[in-house]
């Protein structure tokens, strides 16, 4: 469904993903891991179309996507309602006077039919209706965020590009949304640097090192085991820990080896 081939990519001559090469099959639940920094974001904005590539090239559907394609009306109106981001910063995305509004923006804007219905639906889902007349600036971070996903969702898209969907969100609220996440038939791709999480958001496992190149594309199980990629990747570290009165020196993994899903 996806396939970047030798992507490069560079803010202001800084780069910021280099020879990046990802196929994704329809339905695949694949987690981009790193530390920040390396890529993660910028490689979830070429896959929305929001930026492109210096080098290399992006195929939806076996259709090379280019800043040209979306003056193609048909393309673009097609590829916008496909393919959806949930922003790491919410707040980015939630412009409109009210909750019902935003929900309601994008089917407005592509001509989408029975959208009271589909507002409803997904108000119910997500728990969110009592909130359908406030200001979305009024809301927790964890209901501003129901309510971006409800925004892209009502789309009914192939591909839900996340990024990172479970950082600032409590515990029940965290549990929750991977139970939404599970639910759904969609192709998803998210990215965190949590390794006690990543394990409930996909299979598949893509790191991309400080050096904004990918290192691994597999299992979480043989990425787990691998603690000297992990520590070159900035996801594990090195500090002292005081035992008694002994001062030790060693990996900080944090939970994830104790939380790994058999």
């Amino acid at each position: 469904m996806l396939e970047l081939r030798n992507i490069t990519y560079s803010y202001n001559r800084r780069e910021a993903l280099k020879e990046i090469n990802i196929k994704i099959e329809e339905g695949e639940r694949v987690v981009i891991l790193g530390g920040n920094g390396c890529g993660k974001t910028t490689l979830l904005k070429l896959m929305d179309g929001l930026i492109f590539p210096d080098d290399g090239e992006y195929f939806w559907n076996e259709q090379e996507v280019k800043e040209n394609s979306f003056k193609q009306r048909d393309f673009s109106r097609e590829f916008r309602r496909k393919i959806v981001m949930l922003f790491q910063d919410v707040e980015v995305m939630l412009f409109n006077p009210t909750v019902w509004d935003e929900i309601a923006f994008g089917p407005r804007q592509l001509e989408i039919e029975n959208i009271e219905t589909r507002v409803e639906n997904w108000g119910e889902r997500l728990g969110i209706s009592h909130l359908f007349k406030r200001h979305p600036g009024e809301l927790s971070i964890g209901e501003k965020k129901r309510v971006a996903l409800a925004s892209i969702l009502i789309l009914e898209p192939q591909v839900i590009l996340l990024d990172e969907p479970l950082s600032n969100l409590d515990p029940r609220t965290t549990g929750e949304l991977i139970d939404l996440l599970l639910e759904l038939g969609a192709t998803i791709i998210s990215s965190t640097q949590n390794l006690s999480l990543a394990p409930e958001l996909g299979q598949r496992a893509v790191l991309i090192s400080e050096n904004h190149r990918k290192v691994y594309d597999g299992s979480f199980d043989e990425l787990f085991e691998d603690e000297k990629l992990l520590l070159e990747a900035n996801l594990l570290h090195i500090h002292k820990h005081r035992h008694e009165e002994k001062v030790h020196r060693h990996f900080h993994p944090h939970d994830w080896k104790y939380t790994k899903i058999p």
